[in-house]
Formats: structure tokens, sequence, C-alpha cells
């Protein structure tokens, strides 16, 4: 069981630490609460009682300042962030995460939608000049024998994978 405790960040004038154990971040539940300015006994009793987040909390050793290591409980990194959000509370810092979140999430989406309409137009662009291409392309006799030959080479390579498979077959039955 191979873990460590690492400097997690800065938040709010505090640093907050968190326990690397067996490739999960556990990030101590108390010291969150403190540097949001949000009730930890409450918070507590909340997130316990959460459905989703509840069954993932777990006592782990901390190291505290003056080299102490205190049993705390913390919640695995990948729903810490999706917790805080989810806090109600007027605490000028958790308004500010929330702010935050709220931008992360809609240039997120925003950007995702925007980028996904911008590539369907290039490709409309795209599949439009191909098809100008194709049409005068269509009007050349060589092309069309490109087109013919492409065609033929693509039936005589399934032909083989055919004749492949039934001479492996034949191979197989006679070891048996």
């Amino acid at each position: 069981m191979k873990q460590s405790i690492e400097r997690f960040l800065q938040f709010n004038g505090k640093t907050l630490l968190f326990l690397a154990k067996d490739g999960t971040n556990w990030i101590a539940l108390k010291p969150i609460c403190e540097a949001l300015g949000i009730e930890y006994t409450r918070t507590f009793k909340n997130v316990s009682a959460d459905p989703i987040i509840g069954p993932a909390l777990a006592k782990q050793p901390m190291q505290v300042p003056g080299d102490q290591i205190r049993n705390m409980i913390c919640i695995p990194e990948n729903w810490i962030y999706g917790w805080i959000f989810s806090i109600n509370s007027s605490s000028a810092e958790l308004l500010n995460y929330k702010r935050e979140c709220y931008r992360l999430l809609y240039d997120y989406f925003h950007g995702t939608i925007t980028r996904r309409k911008e590539l369907l137009g290039e490709k409309l662009s795209v599949q439009l000049e191909r098809g100008k291409i194709e049409k005068v392309l269509r009007q050349n006799p060589e092309f069309l024998q490109f087109e013919n030959l492409k065609a033929m080479e693509a039936r005589i390579g399934k032909s083989l994978k055919e004749v492949e498979k039934d001479e492996m077959d034949e191979q197989l039955r006679l070891q048996i």
C-alpha cells in the first residue's frame, strides 16, 4: 500500500493537504470547510447523509502542522469539486468558488458546442468543394476508368480474403 502526504493547493490563505494512497487522492474535509468559511459539523452530517458522497468518505491519516498525524475524514478528489459546488451557504469564499465553477462549466460546454458548430461548418464546406470537383472529374473518361479500376481492386481484395479464409479452414481440418 503506497501512500504519501503532499501539498494540495493554496485556497483563501490556507494550505490544503491530501493523502495520495493507492492511486486515490484523499482530501481532508475539515480544512476545506475552514477555507470556505463553512461550519464543519453540519457539513460533515450533510456529506455523510449524501447517497453518493457519503459512502465514499473515509478516515485517513493526515499530517498536520508540528509533524503530528491525525485521522481525518476525507473525500476522494474525484468527488470534492462537485461536492463543494453543491454546498448551500452565503460564505463569500464559497460564493466565489461557485462563480468560478459556473464560469468553467459555461466555458467548457459553450466551447464544445461552438467548436462542434465550427467543425460542422468546415465539414460542409469541404463536402461542397469535393462535390464540385467530383462533378468536373466525372466528365473525364480517364477518371471514370480510374473509379472502375478502384472498384475492381476492392472486389479482387474481397475475393482474396475469402480464398485465404477457405485455405486456412482447410489447413485446420487437415491438422485435426
